[in-house]
């Protein structure tokens, strides 16, 4: 009776959301969800599909496309690290939407690439943009809204990520196959302006407890803002970014999070290549494409539930594991069947890590500092991520033959699930608990 009471008393924060009696957080998920499908054009599964049409039609090498990869990957890191504490204090709702137009016009300049270097440029811009201003303003925005029922929340968002890896490859196939490659960037550009600009600009709002009311919408008989901010407190434990950079755990989870990230990235990203170096139809090798994502997106929501009643780092343990397995696949992946069986397992161990990467930081050291600590996190991740495109391209440039790299990444997934294995939650002692 109190949180429906609540609920019918909170302020009207948007007179767009229709539902005004629901908590608002879940307009936050909402424009949550919708980025995270709008950032997907500046990921490894779309992009790879333009790999071999633009190598094939310019002239380039697989390293010509690893750069642009790399280096939207290195914005990205530095990005993040300028705006996470901005998060943190103004919230994503600017941030994000601006992004959004940043994103399209780069991709409107990715349609008329001529060079190299034009590519790098133009793409390091989008996926800098997308993985700062789009995907970590989501985070920091939802994990804001969200702590007990952050797991499930997660898990929508996540859904959306996979939703449109799995959506969105075969208009762009078609678009492709009818009109060219460039046309296909022209059309991304209009998916980011329709569900990253909008949704964001209209619905993203900083905090709960600005507005008076508590994460998850959570019922309170305080008043004032300062008793809903101690009520607030008293959620989770919460730590500062000094503090988290004085753990242990801190960098166990940076080392663990960059290493798959390095493998995911170049796995999405040279896949398509792989499939067909060995042998499989271009055809063929989007439908792999198109699974994985599919079944990525089925199970993300699901794993988002399981985190709600188990750890979130024993989902992450289950999906490293998982990753470095299929790896192996990959490298024998010669026929659809086996390109099929690849997909279905990447994919389930991708939603998994989906939902891992996002909770991981914020279940660890609570959403106060939640934007810092990932700003702080991200070029340090982002700098171990980078080996994975810049290894994968040039093996491939040299030995005809992507299997070496995915050995590698193989290997790098078993480091990072030691990484995690080391890395149980940290007990913040009352002297930390205490200081400045």
């Amino acid at each position: 009776m109190a949180q429906q009471h609540q609920q019918r008393n909170q302020p009207r924060i948007s007179r767009v959301w229709p539902f005004q009696h629901a908590y608002y957080g879940w307009a936050i998920l909402t424009a949550g969800v919708f980025s995270a499908f709008a950032t997907v054009p500046t990921q490894g599964p779309i992009v790879g599909l333009f790999n071999q049409q633009m190598r094939d039609d310019l002239g380039w090498s697989a390293t010509d496309i690893s750069i642009g990869f790399v280096a939207g990957s290195l914005a990205g890191g530095v990005i993040s690290w300028f705006i996470g504490g901005l998060l943190d204090r103004r919230g994503a709702r600017v941030i994000s939407a601006g992004s959004g137009v940043i994103i399209a016009l780069a991709m409107v300049g990715l349609a008329l690439v001529q060079q190299p270097w034009q590519f790098w440029l133009l793409f390091g811009i989008a996926r800098g943009t997308a993985s700062s201003g789009g995907q970590l303003s989501a985070v920091v925005s939802v994990a804001s809204w969200f702590v007990r029922k952050r797991g499930r929340a997660v898990g929508f968002m996540g859904t959306g990520q996979r939703l449109g890896q799995a959506l969105l490859p075969l208009p762009i196939f078609l678009v492709m196959d009818l009109f060219g490659w460039r046309q296909g960037w022209l059309l991304l550009g209009g998916v980011v302006l329709l569900f990253l600009t909008i949704p964001s600009g209209i619905f993203y709002r900083r905090r709960p407890e600005d507005y008076g009311l508590l994460p998850d919408g959570a019922a309170s008989d305080m008043s004032g803002q300062a008793d809903v901010a101690r009520a607030s407190d008293s959620v989770e434990v919460t730590w500062t970014l000094r503090e988290a950079k004085r753990t242990r755990v801190l960098w166990l989870l940076i080392l663990a999070q960059g290493g798959v990230v390095l493998s995911l990235n170049a796995t999405n990203l040279h896949i398509t290549a792989h499939l067909l170096d060995n042998g499989i139809s271009f055809g063929r090798a989007v439908i792999a494409t198109i699974v994985f994502a599919t079944v990525s997106a089925l199970t993300t929501l699901p794993w988002g539930f399981v985190t709600e009643h188990v750890h979130v780092r024993y989902v992450g343990l289950a999906s490293t594991a998982t990753l470095a397995g299929t790896m192996i696949i990959a490298l024998f992946a010669s026929t659809f069947a086996g390109a099929l069986l690849f997909a279905v397992l990447y994919g389930l161990a991708v939603g998994a890590w989906t939902v891992t990467s996002r909770m991981l930081l914020a279940n660890y050291f609570g959403r106060r500092s939640f934007g810092s600590i990932r700003g702080f996190a991200a070029p340090i991740m982002v700098t171990i991520s980078l080996l994975g495109p810049l290894v994968a391209g040039p093996i491939r440039d040299t030995t005809g033959s992507y299997d070496a790299a995915f050995i590698v990444f193989a290997g790098v997934f078993v480091v990072s699930f030691f990484a995690l294995l080391f890395a149980p939650p940290p007990k913040k002692s009352a002297a930390v608990a205490s200081e400045p």
